[in-house]
């Protein structure tokens, strides 16, 4: 869920330097029940899935917007953080009200917290412009292409991997988050990035996207310290739960363009 980053990222960095944290001006109006703390919820800066609006300088996003209302239906009293992902982690490990998201769950994390989840589906896919006509099934069929890809980072990794035996694959590299105007400038055939992110990047350029092969597959998830009330965590994935079953969720996933608007999500399922 973090292989896209954006400029809140610096901000958000900046300010924990100085000691400071962005915090959200919405507080639950839901008081506390007797004995449960009010929940500090700390993610970092990702958009679509979690980021500050520009006009209002709250926190939202497809994460958020889900987090919010699993609170609100679970009628639990919290407070909102973005900070960058290692204070984010380190903030969650230390203390016994917090919980973070978007963790992807795995099993060699589940012992360490306690979950609430699926809050939605990510991972890495490849994109294309509109009128790409190859048909890519495999990594095999990745051959001859230009892959615009960040440097240094886990997508780049998987990919060399998957290609390792493909001839003539060239990935375009760049250093921080790579330019997915590559894929429309004719610098590269296609763009590794996240299932969300990448659409939601080539949408500031106006430039849509479709997805070509899905990479990998993440569950992404609301982790919470292990000494958060058990009964708090129940009622927050009960409150997921509810909000998938009666459709708030797929409307909130909706509000920031679910990828197969785009013309490729959802092809291999």
């Amino acid at each position: 869920m973090r292989d896209q980053r954006c400029n809140f990222w610096f901000l958000a960095a900046g300010l924990a330097a100085a000691g400071l944290w962005l915090l959200s001006p919405t507080i639950a109006n839901a008081q506390s029940r007797k004995g449960e703390p009010t929940l500090l919820l700390v993610t970092e800066p990702n958009p679509p899935v979690n980021f500050l609006d520009p006009s209002s300088g709250q926190l939202v996003g497809l994460a958020s917007d889900k987090v919010r209302l699993i609170m609100q239906e679970a009628e639990i009293a919290h407070e909102f953080s973005i900070m960058p992902w290692p204070e984010a982690l380190a903030t969650v490990d230390r203390r016994a009200d917090a919980c973070i998201f978007l963790m992807n769950f795995t099993e060699d994390r589940r012992p360490h917290y306690q979950w609430v989840v699926p809050l939605m589906e990510g991972g890495w896919a490849l994109f294309a412009p509109l009128g790409f006509q190859r048909r890519i099934s495999d990594p095999a069929d990745l051959s001859g292409l230009r892959i615009a890809v960040q440097a240094g980072g886990a997508v780049e990794r998987h990919l060399r991997d998957i290609t390792r035996n493909v001839p003539d694959v060239t990935l375009v590299t760049a250093e921080g988050a790579a330019e997915i105007g590559n894929i429309f400038n004719g610098r590269a055939d296609l763009y590794a990035g996240g299932a969300w992110a990448a659409p939601y990047q080539a949408r500031q350029i106006n430039m849509p996207v479709r997805m070509v092969l899905r990479l990998t597959r993440s569950i992404g998830a609301l982790a919470c310290n292990k000494k958060v009330p058990a009964p708090m965590v129940a009622r927050m994935q009960k409150a997921l739960d509810t909000i998938t079953a009666d459709g708030r969720g797929a409307a909130v996933e909706r509000r920031y363009s679910l990828p197969g608007s785009w013309g490729g999500w959802g092809l291999d399922r």
